[in-house]
């Protein structure tokens, strides 16, 4: 047994150590911002909203899309010019592999515990499954045409895969690995989101310059709102839709209750990847022509700050833990 003091010493740097752990832990999230042009990540401490770090890319990977999983402890970028995906551990911000797989691979999600990653594969017609812990792929779900933007829910039960060229969207059982059913909505979706009870999925139709509300329960589409130039991505925060426009540089604002329009945002140039800070308050958005992010006050509608990032700055997916880290 360890004399008195040493016991002492030893439950004072055990309280301190929890004490430091728990802060880590009650930590703001990264929002990790691909740059598509400029082959780079940042990496924005979102206490400071400052780029903390810039992760450099194996040549010609162009990274697109990223996946935070929800604890925040791993995050999977696609890379479509690489046919690859990157994986980097969440807290340390080390990469810890880079995987070939697949054709294009551009839409990305990540499961909550960072076990799994989604890959939507735009050649391939298909939806990747990663195990990232074996950093290996371990299945492949077909779906339709040009795969793009992927959403999970809440506790990891369904995926759903916007299938730009089909101008549908599909529900994949994530136990079985199959897809359950496919609507059509509007014209080329691209980014979608589901509500944040789950009961509503929202696509961003990039060619019919507007949003499909679809209700998951009857699986009907029963609103359809009318947006800006090139709708691109699309985030939910303090009851309010943000839809950001590539086409006019805009962010449309909707009130989720009667999809009235609140107001449309300028912003940077050519507006692409979104997504809400779990503080519910904060809206992100990354400006690919304006290589930077402006962070919103979803409730007065005011841009706060602006974050110089990378090249090319598209950040296409969840770029956030949904739980702080």
């Amino acid at each position: 047994m360890l004399p008195t003091p040493h016991r002492k010493w030893l439950n004072k740097a055990a309280v301190i150590a929890v004490f430091f752990m728990s802060g880590a832990l009650q930590a703001a999230p990264f929002a990790w911002i691909t740059n598509q042009t400029g082959n780079s990540l940042s990496v924005i401490e979102t206490d400071g909203n400052r780029v903390i770090d810039t992760l450099a890319f194996p040549p010609q990977a162009a990274p697109a899309g990223v996946a935070v999983s929800a604890n925040g402890s791993r995050v999977c970028v696609s890379n479509p010019d690489g046919k690859s995906v990157t994986v980097i551990d969440g807290a340390t911000r080390i990469m810890l592999a880079t995987i070939p797989l697949g054709a294009a691979p551009v839409g990305i999600a990540a499961d909550n515990d960072g076990k799994y990653c989604y890959v939507a594969d735009w050649y391939e017609r298909a939806v990747l499954v990663l195990d990232v812990r074996a950093m290996r792929a371990i299945g492949r779900i077909a779906v339709g045409n040009s795969p793009a933007g992927l959403v999970l829910n809440r506790d990891g039960s369904r995926l759903y895969v916007a299938n730009r060229d089909d101008d549908s969207v599909s529900e994949i059982d994530l136990s079985s690995r199959q897809v359950l059913r496919t609507v059509r909505l509007g014209k080329h979706p691209f980014g979608i989101e589901l509500s944040a009870d789950d009961r509503l999925l929202y696509a961003a139709n990039v060619e019919s310059n507007d949003v499909s509300v679809l209700d998951i329960e009857s699986w009907q589409v029963v609103q359809s709102l009318k947006v800006g130039e090139r709708p691109y991505a699309i985030a939910v925060a303090r009851g309010r839709l943000f839809v950001t426009n590539q086409g006019d540089n805009t962010v449309s604002v909707f009130d989720e209750q009667d999809y009235r329009l609140l107001q449309t945002l300028k912003v940077g140039e050519y507006p692409e990847g979104i997504a809400t800070h779990p503080d519910g308050k904060h809206v992100y958005i990354a400006n690919w022509f304006s290589n930077n992010v402006m962070v919103l006050d979803a409730d007065t509608l005011t841009v706060t700050v602006t974050v110089p990032t990378g090249n090319g700055s598209r950040a296409f997916g969840r770029f956030m833990a949904v739980q702080p880290q």
